[in-house]
């Protein structure tokens, strides 16, 4: 398959990526919690969510693209 292709296709990620995922998603909600514990309600922590929630994204989307044994759907 196209490298390109690959970009934008579905991948379904092994048991072993499922594991690791449900680690990262855990992290970042601990994370989450910790800052609206610890930081006032402020535009400054909503940034530092929003940040949060995009590298959540990236780490989902690495463990997934580079995941040897995913299924990857291109349709």
């Amino acid at each position: 398959m196209a490298e390109i292709k690959k970009l934008f296709a579905s991948h379904r990620p092994s048991s072993e990526g499922v594991e690791k995922l449900k680690r990262v998603r855990l992290a970042f909600s601990q994370l989450i919690d910790v800052l609206e514990a610890e930081c006032p309600m402020s535009r400054e922590r909503s940034v530092a969510v929003t940040h949060l929630e995009s590298a959540s994204m990236w780490a989902v989307k690495a463990i997934t693209h580079n995941d040897p044994n995913a299924v990857v759907v291109t349709e």
